[in-house]
C-alpha cells in the first residue's frame, strides 16, 4: 500500500491534539482542498515539488492519520499515489516521513503541569487552555474536515500551557544545498531553475523553524539562482537565433 497509515492511542485532550495539528499543518504549508471528491490537506502543488496529501481524525482518544504523495504532471493532472519510500523523489519523501515521525512524537508528549514548567522544562510554544483547563472530552470528529478545527473553542488567553511544537528546521540544510547546487544554472539554465526553485520552496518552509538565518540565506540564493538561470536561458535563445 502506498499510503502511510497509522492508528495511535493517545488519550490526550482534544484541544491539545487540535493545537498540535493546526500548528503542524500551518507551518508545513498544508491547505484544505477537495481532491477526487474527498476533503484532504495538501502541501506542494508545483511542478518541481512532490505534492503531499494528508487526512486525520481524532476519535475517542485514538488518532488516525493517512499520508501519501503524488506527482503533478501538468497543472490539475496528478499521477497515481507513490510509495513513501524508493529512489524516485527520495529527498522529499524522506523529509515527509521525518515530519510525520516528529508529529507523532509531538502528539505523544506529556502535557506539563505548572510544577514541571517551573522546573525549567524546555518548551518552544504554547497552546491556550480552553476555559482555563484542557478539554478532556471526546470528539467524534468532523467528517468534512477529517479532523478538528479551532472554530467554536472558547480560549482563555490568560491560561497557557507551554509545549513542544513543530520545528521546520529540517528543511534549512536541504534548502541551502539545493540553492547552492542551483548556481550551476549559469551553465545549465534548466538545472538552475529546478534546484533554485527547490531552494526557494524549502527555504520558505524553514523560515518557520529555529534555523531562520540559514533558511533566509537559502531563500535569497534560490531567488538569485532562478533569476540568473532565466536570464541565461533567454540570452542563449537570443544568441542561438542571432547566429542562424
Amino acid at each position: 500500500m502506498a499510503r502511510y497509515v497509522r492508528d495511535i492511542v493517545l488519550n490526550q485532550p482534544n484541544d491539545f491534539v487540535a493545537y498540535i495539528m493546526n500548528d503542524f499543518l500551518n507551518k508545513e504549508g498544508y491547505r484544505l482542498v477537495t481532491f477526487k471528491g474527498e476533503q484532504v490537506y495538501r502541501s506542494g502543488g508545483g511542478m518541481v515539488e512532490m505534492s503531499k496529501f494528508l487526512i486525520w481524525r481524532y476519535v475517542n482518544g485514538v488518532f488516525h492519520i493517512e499520508a501519501w504523495v503524488r506527482t503533478l504532471w501538468i497543472p490539475g493532472v496528478y499521477g497515481g499515489e507513490n510509495e513513501m519510500k524508493g529512489f524516485y523523489g527520495a529527498v522529499p519523501k524522506k523529509l515527509f516521513r521525518d515530519s510525520l515521525s516528529e508529529l507523532e512524537q509531538l502528539l505523544r508528549q506529556p502535557i506539563p503541569n505548572a510544577a514541571t514548567q517551573n522546573a525549567g522544562m524546555p518548551m518552544n510554544n504554547s497552546y491556550p487552555v480552553m476555559n482555563g483547563m484542557p478539554n478532556t472530552g471526546m470528539n467524534n470528529g468532523n467528517p468534512g474536515m477529517n479532523g478538528m478545527s479551532n472554530q467554536g473553542m472558547n480560549y482563555n488567553n490568560q491560561n497557557k500551557i507551554f509545549v513542544q511544537s513543530t520545528d521546520t528546521k529540517r528543511y534549512a540544510g536541504f534548502a541551502l544545498g539545493f540553492s547552492s547546487v542551483g548556481i550551476l544554472g549559469l551553465f545549465a539554465p534548466l538545472f538552475g531553475i529546478i534546484f533554485g526553485s527547490l531552494g526557494i520552496i524549502y527555504g520558505k518552509k524553514a523560515m518557520n523553524g529555529s534555523k531562520t538565518g540559514m533558511a533566509t540565506a537559502a531563500f535569497i540564493i534560490g531567488i538569485i539562482t532562478v533569476s540568473l538561470s532565466v536570464i541565461n536561458w533567454i540570452l542563449s535563445i537570443i544568441l542561438y537565433f542571432a547566429n542562424i
